[in-house]
């Protein structure tokens, strides 16, 4: 099969899909329908990159009628921006839509003139072909997942008339969408695909109509629009400056006069990517039914934004600007993991976690060497597979348990083995070596700490932030393991367990053949973005200058270590006496123990969250307006250069 037929396959079919969708009410139809098509395209993502990886990048332009369509559809998305504005009265939402009314038509047809032939339109290699994995793998099992999810979200809502057909459509259009984003070339399709996940995102997040529901998702509209303000005054300058709006000549020209633009296009990454101080968008969203918080807000749509940020990182290396992004996400990494110290909400926890590592990731582009590059693609491949099944799991939890609250999830590992499991792996994948998250944060450090004057500051963000992802997830854990053993059975709906078990597989594997996936899949992408080799391989294992990761013997050690105590325990499971409560224990599988008066109480035990240090209330306005003076900063130092 042609890379044009399967470039159009992976941008078109999901949007068929979701068009389908629309029609089927039944969810036994829905999986009929989704099933194959969610195949489909994981095995067209799979054939592309076959394609791209042995044979280099390719190029791809439509028909010049489809610059037009994709035109109006920019003017159509606009006006619906408008609409929304006036229809819900929120002046931010109206008064962002009314400027981008204005700078739109005077970028697009009086500095541009109307028209610009960008040549290619589509440029896919191989950090393109990264992404499109993530997106088209993990997008589509967190899809399969959503057939089991939403039925039973339903039911728990009620609703006397399903909406699952509109929810399906924007959750399976979003993954064209998403493939069309990381393989544009031209600014201006880049702008309309980005406008459209921002649509979805509107819509997927309000989909239960509550109020709560209905002003996240205009808080995430308003503070996506300002990043797409600063792409449309950054495709201006672009063209102004260096007369092209394609994205490969821009990084590729070496030019000082781009360096503004592509400052305004961080902008619009950092915002995407819910970056300080636009991090409450992706916080309220967490409203959402559970395989939005997987799919948009955790391994696809927010990857956007790193991704713009990494895929421009070459034409600002060795700048102030590329300083001055990797002070900012090192912040936002150590700022987002301290606050998510303080919470006790389990949809919180991970999505500040999952700023945090966006953080980490912009970090990586800002300190933009070999090495920190190939860290940063590392870094989205492995928090896509992990955090994407830590919310699905999260979610099949807060369904058979009736809570979010990580309190409530005590003693979880009895009441539901095999969800627990899996999530302890998810978290363990995010916070030890040698998983994969923790190989690419070492990376990440020793690339930062091999630099010299302001980068000192880089590495004591990055030292906080990475002791703060130990506290809340230990934590976490902890409540998960404790607590008295009580048989029940675990209901195991197939596609949500299934595909869930698939992302633990995946995060376990992946990351045990660390070294082939380096060599097959990141160190292309690395070259193709003009950088060189990061890891030399010996064997199965990874040399940098600054030392050697084996990952199979860690891996052998980790396994040691925790099977065989397992195991030796396992026999003993019957004899195990239940907590000693200062030997006034009262008989029973609960526990409780003898009070006043010689009454009966249940004890209990609960988590320190440390509010008082760590609290949304103490930390967020500094940590904004900290954030806020960096961004200003940044634009600052651009324009003053």
């Amino acid at each position: 099969m042609s890379g044009e037929l399967l470039v159009s396959l992976l941008v078109l079919l999901p949007v068929a899909v979701a068009v389908c969708c629309l029609a089927l009410r039944n969810a036994a139809a829905q999986k009929v329908l989704l099933l194959p098509a969610m195949v489909l395209l994981m095995v067209a993502a799979a054939a592309l990159a076959l394609r791209v990886l042995p044979e280099g990048p390719f190029a791809l332009t439509p028909a010049a009628v489809w610059d037009n369509i994709v035109a109006v559809l920019d003017y159509v998305i606009l006006a619906y921006f408008l609409y929304i504005g006036v229809t819900s009265r929120n002046g931010l939402v109206l008064g962002l839509a009314v400027v981008l009314a204005v700078l739109l038509p005077v970028v697009q047809f009086g500095v541009l003139g109307g028209h610009v032939a960008v040549s290619p339109v589509f440029h896919i290699d191989a950090l393109a072909i990264v992404m499109c994995l993530v997106i088209s793998v993990v997008g589509s099992l967190i899809v399969l997942y959503a057939t089991d999810y939403m039925p039973a979200h339903e039911a728990h809502l009620k609703l006397e008339r399903t909406r699952q057909p509109q929810f399906f459509f924007w959750f399976v259009l979003f993954l064209g969408v998403m493939n069309g984003l990381v393989f544009a070339n031209s600014l201006l399709w880049l702008f309309f695909f980005w406008e459209v996940t921002t649509l979805c995102c509107y819509h997927l997040i309000r989909h239960n109509l509550t109020d709560e529901a209905r002003e996240n998702a205009l808080r995430a509209l308003w503070m996506n629009l300002v990043g797409s303000v600063a792409m449309v005054a950054g495709i201006g300058l672009a063209y102004n400056n260096a007369g092209t709006i394609s994205i490969q000549e821009l990084v590729t020209g070496g030019s000082a006069l781009v360096l503004l633009p592509l400052a305004l296009f961080c902008l619009t990454g950092f915002t995407k990517a819910a970056q300080a101080p636009f991090q409450s968008w992706l916080l309220g969203a967490m409203v959402a039914p559970t395989p939005v918080s997987a799919l948009l807000h955790s391994s696809t749509m927010v990857k956007a934004g790193v991704y713009l940020v990494l895929r421009l990182a070459p034409g600002y290396a060795d700048t102030s600007l590329s300083l001055l992004v990797a002070i900012f996400g090192a912040f936002v990494f150590m700022v987002t993991s301290l606050l998510a110290i303080g919470q006790n909400i389990s949809k919180r926890v991970l999505a500040y976690s999952t700023i945090a590592n966006l953080g980490l990731i912009v970090c990586c582009a800002g300190i933009n060497t070999d090495l920190a590059i190939a860290a940063g693609i590392a870094l989205i491949i492995f928090h896509a597979v992990s955090k994407g099944m830590l919310f699905m799991a999260v979610g099949v939890a807060e369904q058979q348990i009736g809570s979010r609250d990580i309190e409530d999830l005590d003693g979880l590992a009895a009441r539901r083995p095999v969800l627990t499991i899996a999530a302890v792996i998810g978290m363990l994948s995010m916070l030890f070596l040698p998983f994969g998250v923790a190989f690419a944060k070492w990376a990440a450090i020793e690339a930062a700490g091999a630099q010299a004057g302001w980068f000192i500051a880089v590495v004591t963000f990055l030292a906080v932030g990475s002791a703060a992802t130990l506290v809340f997830w230990s934590k976490w854990l902890g409540r998960m393991l404790s607590g008295p053993v009580v048989e029940t059975k675990e209901p195991k709906p197939f596609l949500a367990y299934g595909t869930i078990l698939l992302l633990v597989s995946g995060a376990v594997g992946l990351s045990i053949f660390v070294t082939p996936l380096i060599t097959v899949l990141i160190q292309p992408a690395l070259s193709g973005m003009g950088y060189d080799q990061a890891f030399d391989v010996a064997g199965w294992h990874l040399r940098t200058t600054f030392g050697f990761f084996p990952p199979w013997a860690l891996f052998l050690a980790v396994a040691a270590a925790v099977l065989l105590p397992a195991l030796a325990a396992r026999g003993y499971r019957k004899e195990l006496d239940p907590v000693y409560l200062c030997g006034v224990n009262v008989d029973g599988p609960e526990l409780w123990f003898t009070g006043i008066a010689g009454e009966p109480v249940q004890a209990t035990t609960g988590g320190a969250y440390w509010t008082q240090l760590f609290g949304e209330a103490r930390l967020t306005p500094l940590s904004n307006w900290s954030a806020l003076v960096l961004l200003v900063a940044l634009l600052a130092g651009v324009i003053l250069r």
